[in-house]
């Protein structure tokens, strides 16, 4: 039930034991105080059946994605890049072509005139030797030059028109149309489909909590980003002076994710899972009240309000774990409690109309 609808109900509550007292004794004061109104007819509150739910603690910790497959394009020669025919973000197969330098490249150019050469030269042999007119021996030493050149020329045009070597999405660009490029110059990043690995930092004091499988979320559990940790290093990192811990994100399997919102080299927070029951009776911190260290809450019980002293398990924000002291199934008081001792009257007209489902 809503503060509004609570709120309304209240004062219809008054309105009638008002209406009621002065058909009953006209002489009685046209005024009654609250006290003596929630003496007659009872204290109105607010209540919710407990009941058994999951309950998850976190902690959040910023990393870098990265993909588990990725490779980086390199230049192999001196030249000038021509054409770019991705842009980043796109889907490219692998042996796609992703960009090109100088069609009329010298080492181009040499590697196909000597394959065009050799070419002619096995045709020529092939031909006589199917004639008879030349020895295996012969025919095969041709054949051995033509299969060198044919390979060299393959290899010269694969430097000129540079291929994606591995199916995935382009990540990085590196170099633009009409730059210069030297042997060794990273030219584009492709990240592949299999997944995404991430590697945090996690403190002294924390990493007890962190198992390998455990589970791991990308922002927050409400994203449905769900990994798992696949390592957690038993040795601390010197200069961060904190534990690594890697955690794996599937895109294949049941909890695969949308990866157009993740890219490799993205920076996000990971929400790691560090506590989980799948039965457990939660309140807000509203509904407790704490007296020094002592914590309790009220239950509706027989018409009456019984404060009863609760035991906290693990706390997320402002979500409390009850260890002990309530049982599924006892009617909460969830609002309304502060004004309540044990065996105060309570009216029951309020109670809300989903209590109990």
């Amino acid at each position: 039930m809503s503060k509004h609808v609570f709120f309304a109900l209240l004062a219809a509550a008054l309105v009638s034991a008002v209406s009621c007292a002065g058909k009953v004794e006209s002489a009685r004061p046209p005024a009654l105080s609250m006290e003596t109104l929630y003496a007659e007819n009872g204290y109105p509150v607010g209540v919710r059946a407990l009941k058994a739910e999951e309950f998850s603690v976190y902690l959040k910790y910023p990393t870098v994605l990265q993909a588990q497959s990725e490779s980086t394009a390199y230049a192999s020669l001196s030249d000038v890049v021509r054409r770019i025919n991705v842009k980043v973000g796109d889907r490219v197969e692998r042996d796609q072509v992703v960009l090109s330098f100088s069609q009329d490249n010298q080492t181009l150019e040499q590697a196909r005139l000597s394959y065009e050469n050799v070419r002619r030269t096995y045709e020529r042999s092939s031909e006589l030797f199917n004639a008879a007119d030349i020895s295996r021996q012969d025919f095969e030493a041709v054949r051995t030059q033509y299969e060198i050149a044919r390979t060299a020329f393959e290899a010269a045009s694969d430097m000129i028109n540079v291929k994606s070597p591995i199916a995935g999405t382009l990540t990085r660009l590196d170099v633009h149309v009409t730059e210069n490029v030297r042997p060794g110059t990273p030219l584009f990043t492709v990240a592949g489909a299999s997944g995404f690995e991430t590697r945090f930092y996690v403190g002294a004091n924390e990493i007890e909590k962190v198992n390998t499988g455990g589970r791991v979320y990308i922002g927050s559990p409400e994203q449905n980003i769900e990994g798992r940790i696949s390592q957690v290093s038993l040795m601390m990192d010197s200069a961060k002076q904190a534990f690594p811990v890697s955690a794996y994100f599937d895109v294949n399997g049941a909890n695969s994710i949308p990866t157009r919102n993740l890219v490799s080299g993205m920076g996000v927070d990971v929400a790691v899972e560090t506590y989980y029951n799948d039965r457990a009776l939660v309140l807000s911190r509203g509904e407790l009240v704490k007296s020094g260290e002592t914590y309790t809450a009220f239950v509706e019980y027989n018409g009456t309000a019984q404060q009863l002293v609760v035991e906290l398990g693990e706390v997320n924000g402002l979500r409390y774990e009850i260890a002990a002291g309530l049982n599924e199934g006892d009617l909460l008081i969830c609002e309304g409690q502060y004004r309540l001792e044990n065996n105060t009257p309570l009216n029951t007209l309020t109670l809300l109309a989903d209590a109990g489902k």
